[in-house]
């Protein structure tokens, strides 16, 4: 008898089945994780439900476009560490490009 799970994939809508190796992704935003599958946690809300890689890679696409938006509107830099940050002026910081084509 094929079981039935009450979840189903945040991305595609695939139901999740007995064998189907899916992962949890929390709904955090300053770091981009997956976590394997937990039935534990899969209950609890906070996480997205994600079926294959095909869809991890869009939820990742998805978090990236959000946290690229969030830094181009802050005008923002943060460390890998996520420590420091530093706000930008305008162009004053971004490096000069050469006015002459360089030729070898």
């Amino acid at each position: 008898m094929k079981v039935r799970y009450p979840y189903k994939c945040d991305y595609c809508l695939n139901q999740k089945g007995e064998t189907n190796h899916w992962w949890l992704r929390p709904h955090e935003t300053e770091r981009f994780t997956l976590l394997a599958w937990d039935e534990a946690r899969a209950g609890h809300e906070g996480y997205e439900h994600i079926c294959s890689e095909s869809c991890a890679a869009k939820a990742l696409s998805k978090w990236m476009a959000r946290t690229s938006a969030f830094f181009a509107t802050n005008n923002s830099v943060v460390c890998s560490n996520g420590e420091a940050v530093k706000t930008l002026s305008s162009a004053a910081h971004r490096p000069s490009l050469p006015n002459q084509p360089i030729i070898r």
